[in-house]
């Protein structure tokens, strides 16, 4: 036993127990184990914003996703990715690289349902939401859920959901702020082990709490059948 002052610690199999002078005890077990590589649930974020397309809060975003999946009580499940200045032939590198189970993209749209992608010079190329659907469809590994979080990719969204079991879309522009929002309570909701409907719900919730009028833009392609959640565990 070793004196700390006011308490005593006792080491107990793998855990401790705690008694200080007051009379309280108190037991610890040991940590929680760490999720292995292999039943991690990667979310990879592909972000680009091209020099000469409008400016967006990319590493707010990054930020906010990160701490509200640090948050959560799956913190040690779920492991963030983020690649930037995304060009096409990046996307094939990164989905066979990281396998993930979540695709993140956070950038421009347009009404056409394309995403905006990096070229040289700080140009920008846009993808067509045939073209995604089917680099998704050919390098769908164990994609579960891609997410949009762009200006008018519902679109995408159909395309998409043809391959994958949950597609989220934007049918408008939204701020930088509400796309923001969505996703740091979009993946904090996953991290409470939330199904992803409920997810989302919380999700568009959240831009209400946060005095946001973009709930009506998010909307979500759900397959049938689909299971709404992405780790083991009590339901």
């Amino acid at each position: 036993m070793r004196d700390l002052g006011d308490q005593f610690n006792v080491a107990f199999g793998d855990g401790s127990v705690y008694a200080t002078r007051r009379g309280d005890i108190n037991v610890s077990g040991p940590p929680a184990p760490r999720a292995s590589a292999a039943d991690r649930v990667r979310v990879l974020m592909l972000a680009a914003n091209p020099a000469d397309s409008g400016r967006l809060a990319i590493d707010e975003e990054a930020r906010q996703i990160s701490e509200r999946l640090r948050l959560a009580d799956e913190r040690d499940v779920y492991e963030l990715i983020t690649c930037l200045a995304v060009r096409p032939m990046d996307l094939l590198q990164f989905l066979n690289q990281h396998r993930p189970q979540i695709v993140h993209f956070s950038g421009h749209g347009d009404r056409a349902g394309q995403i905006v992608l990096a070229a040289d010079g700080g140009r920008e190329q846009r993808v067509s939401a045939a073209a995604l659907g089917e680099l998704l469809r050919v390098a769908n590994h164990r994609i579960r859920i891609v997410l949009l979080n762009a200006c008018w990719t519902a679109g995408a969204v159909r395309a998409i959901g043809q391959h994958i079991d949950y597609v989220i879309g934007m049918r408008a522009p939204i701020s930088d702020k509400a796309a923001t929002v969505f996703a740091a309570a979009f993946y904090l909701a996953l991290g409470f082990r939330c199904p992803v409907p409920q997810a989302f719900d919380q999700a568009v919730a959240a831009l209400a709490v946060h005095g946001l009028t973009e709930r009506h833009i998010p909307e979500l392609l759900a397959r049938t059948g689909a299971d709404p959640y992405l780790t083991e565990g009590p339901r």
